[in-house]
């Protein structure tokens, strides 16, 4: 029940902050085109020189498995939360039940389990008896995935730095037309409208789009390896056959203070199940 809340609270969260960017986003457009008139902004050249020169240089640069990621990853910067506490709760049960009926119980978990980060955690778990043995595989996991994640990251850098570059070419394209065509005065008024739209359009792409995505992306990488480090914490103490209490306990301090959850089972009930030994 109290994540059915916290859902659709977020939800609501969610959207009245699209509500909001959507109407800025407004603010802006209805600025620009009350500025200049829509034939000036929509510049057809401008938008050739610009689109046309950052899909080059990142197709260029990346794999096309690395651009299909990006835009995965920022779509689900959007619509999915990296939910903590059901991460928490998820490892304190597999805790509860090792605890109970040993390790090799949680084989269906294993088989059902989305998150491939903790399934890939459990297998270890079933098929390790050292846990500095699993945590070395771990690290080296966290460590390749927070790799390939920065690679999306990169691909949004590298467009804004290089969309104001191409406004600038873009600038440079519409003078030289300008000055090639100063005798023919519709000539003149169309290079100058795409000389200086260009700059415009390179800015806003930069400063708009790619940086806010950025730092978006940068922060749901950021959830996820925490989340992976809540995984790691939380598996390392079951293989060292630690407390359910602990385990929570642990993993819970790993989240912000405003964040942290309230421990799911009362002490005496915990206590029923300390005294087993990790079983194999």
């Amino acid at each position: 029940m109290k994540w059915d809340m916290e859902k659709k609270f977020d939800f609501k969260g969610r959207n009245m902050k699209i509500v909001v960017i959507a109407v800025l986003m407004i603010v802006v457009a209805q600025a620009l085109i009350g500025t200049m008139s829509l034939s000036i902004v929509f510049n057809v050249t401008a938008l050739q020189i610009i689109f046309a020169g950052i899909l080059i240089s990142v197709f260029m640069s990346f794999p096309l498995e690395i651009l299909t990621n990006t835009v995965k990853l920022v779509k689900e910067s959007f619509t999915n939360d990296i939910n903590y506490d059901e991460t928490i709760h998820k490892i304190y049960e597999l805790t509860v039940k090792i605890k109970k009926k040993g390790v090799l119980s949680i084989q269906a978990e294993i088989d059902q389990e989305e998150n491939t980060f903790l399934r890939d955690a459990m297998i270890l778990l079933n098929d390790y008896k050292r846990s500095d043995a699993i945590e070395d595989i771990l690290d080296n996991d966290i460590e390749s995935r927070q790799m390939n994640l920065y690679k999306c990251h990169n691909v949004l850098n590298m467009i804004a730095h290089i969309a104001p570059a191409f406004g600038l070419i873009g600038t440079l394209v519409g003078m030289i037309g300008l000055l090639a065509n100063i005798s023919i005065p519709d000539q003149i008024m169309n290079n100058m409208a795409a000389a200086l739209v260009s700059t415009l359009y390179g800015s806003l792409i930069a400063n708009i789009i790619a940086v806010p995505l950025m730092a978006r992306l940068k922060e749901h990488i950021e959830q996820r390896v925490l989340q992976y480090r809540i995984i790691k914490e939380g598996i390392l103490l079951i293989a060292q056959e630690d407390t359910a209490r602990n385990v929570f306990d642990k993993m819970n301090v790993m989240l912000k203070e405003e964040n942290r959850l309230i421990y799911p089972r009362r002490a005496q009930e915990e206590r029923k199940h300390e005294s087993y030994e990790f079983k194999v």
